[in-house]
This record gives C-alpha cells, structure tokens and sequence, in this order.
C-alpha cells in the first residue's frame, strides 16, 4: 500500500461519533494506525484542543445554545501531512437536575435463569425506595440480541451532564448454556469460558433505547467479565466502567489469579483505556497464603471518598464477606482499605432463613444514596445497601446506613430492614440497580411501562 493510500485509510479512519449531537467529553486520539494526529478546535471555550494536567484534550462545555465547532485533525506519518476537518455540534446543556427534583426509584434487575427471557432487562418502579411495583406486566422492558443473547446484573447510570442514561450489564446466559456446571479444571465453566465483553444500551429520556452493543472491555485471556457498573470521574473526564474477571492462562486452561476487580475508562463508549486493575484479591486471614476471589463490586462517592461494597470470596471460601471499602484515589488499586464486613456489625439474622451476612448467604451487593424527600431527617443522607440472597433464592434483603464507616454500629447507623417495612412485588429481584429519577422521568416511566 501506497503512502498515499495509507494516509487515506488513516484519514477515513479517524471521526468523532456522535457528531451530530455531542453531549459530553470526546475523545480526540493523538495517533492512529502508526500515524500522529494533533487537533485544532475553532472553539477551545467549547471544545479543548490541548490537555490540561489529568484532563485530556476533548473537554466539552455546553452552553444556553447549540454550538457548532470544527476539529481539524493534522496526521503525520513517514513524512507525509494530511489534515481532515470535522464539524460536530455540541448540544446546549440540559436544566441542572437540584435534590428536590428526585421524588422516585427505577429499580433494573433479572429475574432467573428458567427460561430464555429471564436472564433479561425488567424495570419496577417506587417513590420511596422501599415499595416497588413491577411495570410492563412483568415482561422484560429490554432483550439482548448480541453475544449470549442474555444479560444480568444491569447498572444505570445517568451521564455527567445529565441529560442521557447508560445501562451496562453482564453478557451471560445461564440457560442458553444449559445451566451452571463446572469444568475439569473445578471451575464454573461460565467464569472461565465466559464473554469478555459487557452489553450497553444508551436513551436520551429512559422509555426509548438504543440497539444493545457489545463493549470489549476484559482482556483476551479474560474467563468472563462479570458484574458491571460505571462512575464519572472528574479528575480526567472519563467514566470508569469496572466489573469482575478472572484472567486465564490459555495453556493450562487455569486461572493465573482469583477473581479481581478490573475496569476500563472511556469518554465516548467506542474508545476505551487498556484494562486496569481496580480492586485486588484480599490477603487479611488468608488460609494457606490463598488470596479470595472477589466479584460484584458497586461504588457509591460520597463527599471526596469512594465506597465500594464487593463479594469478597467465592461461596465456599472461608473468611469472606460483604465487604465495604474506601479510596480517595479509585485508580490507584493499592489505596483501597477495608472499612467493614457487613457479618461485622453483628446485625440480627434471625428469622431470615440465613445464617450470617457474609459470601456463603449473599452477593451482588448494589450501594445508592435515598433521595434527600425519604431522609428520616433531613440533614442527614441515608444510604441503601441491597444484598442478593443468592445461597436461599430469596431475592434482596435490604440495608439501611446513615454512616458507612460506623464499623461495629455503635452509633446503631446500620439496619436490616424488616419485611413490612418494604416490598418487591411479584417478581423476584436478582442482582439489579436502584437509580433515583426525578417526578418527570417516573412519570414518563409510568405512561410507557405501567
């Protein structure tokens, strides 16, 4: 191939996606296919052309108007300059979204694996966080028509500027697979065989979305990316999107570690960072120098500080649990500490069906902050922590914490919640997400879905 021909290939190759109605950062690549790119904006008050610090070129600030702006991209490469313009348009910003504007609760799950539509996308809806109403008849609001054709452990999130909604979840299908068995190696099959992508679905108002999309986002030698949720951080204008992994070596068919948390970062959903580690296996009462596996990680920010609450061991590892950590530095794998272990607090389990809170009983542990309307005092945030009870097929059992770090509950922060104080509806909630809404979006939620 000619220089010439190369330089086209790389030009062609080079776009902005979503040109047409930019809402949030882009990536501006500084190199494609071996070639440099540096990028000039029309307008660096709109659209940034040059980093700065942590922030990469590509920072968008949306305006009281639509705002068109042109990229001009110059590539070099062997000698040879060509240069491409792009025109987007950077939509104006939507009204701020103020704590009195949330008055509801959208709650996406999966139900099961007993049949084709139970690993699959349902929405119930509720105005106090504690009583929810399934909605579309219990049918699945979203099916997957990619990978494995199934999807659990659903996470929405809203975007930066407020104004779109991401929904990401495992690409899995139990009952396409026939069930959960394990391998000559001892090992779920699905943990080891598994996708090494997640599913995304993108709307601009909750009722209407995108075709599903796969995300590469685990490595090539991944078992399965397991479990995903997302956060924006400001720090670099990214959202980092992280999920559970096991990493294989594709000799021995064994896993070169336990379980972790990994994630990727990415501005647009089409360019993504190389995968990081996020969360290590935890050493603290190892047995026989064996770190645990850990999976289901949920993150929750408050104030400058990261909570996450993962499963921390397999079902049958001893010395694992609920268990909540915290970060100043999300990135930074090595600065996550251990608050508590839920089986720490030494709630009462009785009449529950389950002996303790720890990974024998439960998992996908779903962490959200109570909308500021069902605060019991309206200075202090309460916050709710969701646990499947997996070992029972019980659903969620939930929690209710006005102080995360309150680690033996002295101060009596923590609370399991009694059966008359909320209510689920008919379908049985598996591993899903709690997003707060505002009165419109229930609303609209409500027309479309009751």
């Amino acid at each position: 191939m000619s220089n010439s021909q190369t330089m086209c290939r790389i030009l062609d190759e080079i776009e902005i996606p979503n040109a047409g109605a930019v809402r949030g950062n882009i990536t501006l690549p500084a190199s494609v296919g071996g070639a440099t790119v540096t990028w000039v904006s029309s307008n660096p008050d709109v659209i940034t052309d040059r980093d700065n610090g942590a922030l990469r070129a590509g920072v968008v600030t949306r305006g009281d108007s639509d705002c068109k702006v042109t990229l001009t991209a110059t590539v070099s490469l062997d000698g040879a300059v060509a240069e491409k313009s792009i025109e987007v348009c950077v939509r104006k910003a939507p009204e701020p979204i103020t704590e009195d504007d949330y008055a509801g609760y959208l709650f996406g799950h999966f139900i099961g694996e007993e049949n084709e539509n139970s690993e699959q996308i349902y929405f119930a809806v509720s105005r106090d966080g504690l009583h929810f109403k399934d909605m579309n008849n219990g049918n699945p609001v979203l099916v997957s028509t990619v990978g494995e054709r199934g999807v659990r452990d659903p996470y929405l999130y809203r975007s930066a500027e407020g104004d779109r909604y991401f929904l990401i979840a495992t690409d899995l299908s139990i009952y396409h697979r026939g069930g959960w068995f394990q391998n000559e190696q001892g090992y779920y099959d699905a943990s080891t065989t598994g996708s090494s992508c997640l599913v995304l679905w993108e709307s601009e108002d909750l009722v209407q979305w995108g075709e599903p999309k796969l995300l590469p986002v685990a490595p090539a030698n991944a078992g399965m990316a397991w479990a995903p949720e997302m956060i924006y951080y400001e720090k670099t204008g990214e959202y980092i999107i992280f999920f559970s992994s096991s990493i294989m070596n594709p000799e021995t068919k064994y896993k070169t570690k336990p379980n972790a948390i990994y994630y990727v970062t990415t501005r647009d959903f089409v360019h993504f960072s190389e995968t990081g580690l996020l969360i290590d296996n935890q050493t603290d009462n190892e047995r026989d120098g064996n770190r645990r596996e850990i999976i289901d990680t949920t993150i929750l920010q408050i104030g400058d500080i990261y909570y996450s609450a993962s499963k921390d061991g397999d079902n049958a590892e001893a010395n694992g649990g609920i268990r909540i950590m915290r970060s100043r530095d999300p990135l930074d794998a090595k600065s996550w500490e251990k608050v508590l272990d839920l089986d720490e607090l030494g709630l009462e389990v009785s009449g529950l069906g389950i002996r303790t809170l720890d990974n024998s009983t439960l998992e996908g542990p779903e962490l959200f902050r109570y909308n500021k309307r069902d605060w019991a005092d309206p200075n202090v945030p309460e916050y709710g922590l969701m646990a499947d009870q997996y070992a029972i097929g019980a659903g969620y059992l939930p929690l209710k914490t006005t102080d995360p770090e309150d680690v033996r509950n002295e101060r009596n922060s923590w609370k399991i919640l009694a059966p008359e104080q909320y209510s689920f509806d008919r379908l049985k909630k598996r591993h899903g997400t709690i997003f707060c809404i505002t009165e419109q979006e229930l609303k609209r939620l409500e027309r479309e879905f009751a």
